[in-house]
């Protein structure tokens, strides 16, 4: 009996995990991998130190050799352009330098990843402006960061990417300006007192802010971009960089297999799509949002991951699903670690989920401790079942472990009520003797009190 054939269009995160889990689920299998691109494995998330120049190389943010996965596979095709995919007889067509070619599957993984969008306005096609989700695009920039003539370079999107590449840049000397239509920054994972905070330290290291501004158009100057107009001015800039959002890359089965709103393939818990043959994994497809009870689409390296390995596992023959999603984030701003999961305040009142939420603020050590920091913490809470919704956390000490634990929280449907008595550690080195969650949740228990005493 001959191997199954396994397909995979897209050699980034998704695509090379779902290719490693079916190497190590002990199974064989004839796989194929088809890329446009020429490189394999770039961490992304790498690009900010890349232009801020803190890493002696970018070939450190490869961890795929592409000779080795040449080795591990039945074939692995780079720089090749897949045109279409015959869903009825089981076949991609692409291009690549031997020209026109196709490749037979019994099981076909979608691994196409999402581009960022493009504002569509005049002077959009200029010289200067610049998306950074490739390595060659990233690199570029890199590069005209070194020129003398480069000083002022306009970030349009005030997410947790753009703040990054910002603080990037700045440290490169350039003056850097943040244009957002939104009111504050990072509005998709945190509420304004903390995206204030954020804007605070960015003003404090010279990056201006241009909130509540839509960009209208770029003018341009021999080809080259020169000024951005707004509907509150004009801008005078050398370089534009887009990080504004992401759209999910469905050309290829977009006639064929059913699409979510924004037009991201719809899968089911084992990551299948319309198609039971066909698997879409990453930003390409839907996750399950355990909050909202509905399909979202989360652009994320650990979404796409665990996607992936789902994929894999039920490939191979095991019956797992996926868990859903709390769409987890964090992002470090001038030593600032910001941390969010589940459900802003903004958010749950835009759903219309009945909501409270408590903010407490801390310090992370006993105050006896000469190295220590302030702790920032918003719980939000469903006003009902006072299951957890959502939390968010700001501080300059390190709480990707309470983020971690509080995604979990969300995901079982843990109550505030619950974690008021949770048992957790102390030892002076790492926090205080009461814990600053179970300190928030008690916050919520007296205010509840109060409010049934009236």
């Amino acid at each position: 009996m001959s191997a199954e054939k396994i397909v995979i269009v897209g050699a980034n995160h998704a695509g090379l995990a779902v290719a490693r889990n079916l190497m190590d689920s002990g199974k064989e299998f004839e796989i194929t991998m088809i890329d446009k691109s020429d490189n394999l494995g770039y961490l992304s998330c790498g690009t900010p130190l890349l232009l801020s120049n803190e890493i002696n190389s970018y070939r450190n943010f490869f961890y795929v050799d592409n000779e080795t996965l040449r080795k591990q596979l039945a074939a692995l095709y780079m720089e090749a352009l897949v045109e279409s995919i015959d869903f009825r007889n089981k076949k991609v067509i692409f291009r690549d330098k031997q020209g026109l070619q196709g490749v037979k599957y019994d099981k076909l993984v979608l691994a196409t990843g999402a581009s960022q969008v493009s504002l569509g306005i005049s002077g959009n096609d200029l010289r200067g402006i610049y998306r950074i989700k490739n390595l060659n695009e990233a690199l570029e920039v890199n590069q005209r960061l070194d020129l003398n003539n480069v000083k002022n370079v306009a970030i349009i999107g005030g997410g947790y990417i753009g703040i990054e590449v910002a603080e990037a840049i700045q440290k490169r000397g350039k003056h850097v300006t943040i244009y957002d239509a939104n009111p504050h920054l990072m509005m998709s994972h945190y509420d304004e007192s903390f995206g204030r905070l954020v804007e605070e330290r960015l003003r404090e290291k010279g990056v201006d802010l241009c909130l509540e501004e839509e960009v209208q158009s770029y003018v341009g100057k021999a080809g080259r971009i020169d000024q951005i107009i707004t509907d509150r001015g004009k801008y005078s800039t050398d370089m534009v960089i887009l990080t504004m959002g992401f759209l999910p890359n469905t050309s290829l089965g977009r006639f064929h297999l059913e699409l979510y709103t924004n037009g991201a393939y719809i899968v089911n818990e084992y990551q299948q799509t319309s198609d039971p043959d066909v698997y879409a994994v990453g930003d390409c497809s839907t996750s399950y949002s355990n909050i909202l009870k509905e399909l979202v689409v989360n652009f994320s390296v650990s979404d796409a991951l665990r996607g992936a390995y789902v994929a894999a596992k039920n490939i191979a023959g095991e019956n797992i699903s996926s868990s859903g999603t709390q769409a987890s984030n964090a992002v470090r701003v001038y030593g600032l670690n910001l941390f969010s999961t589940g459900v802003t305040v903004n958010e749950a009142s835009r759903y219309s989920i009945p909501h409270e939420y408590v903010d407490y603020e801390t310090w992370q050590r006993p105050k006896f401790m000469l190295e220590n920091s302030k702790i920032k913490l918003r719980l939000v809470y469903h006003k009902e079942d006072r299951r957890l919704l959502g939390a968010q956390i700001a501080s300059q000490s390190d709480q990707a472990g309470t983020l971690h634990m509080l995604s979990l929280a969300i995901q079982k449907e843990v109550t505030v009520d619950e974690l008021k008595v949770s048992d957790f550690f102390f030892y002076p080195y790492f926090n205080q003797p009461e814990n600053f969650v179970t300190e928030a949740t008690r916050h919520v228990s007296k205010k509840r009190g109060k409010a049934d005493d009236k």
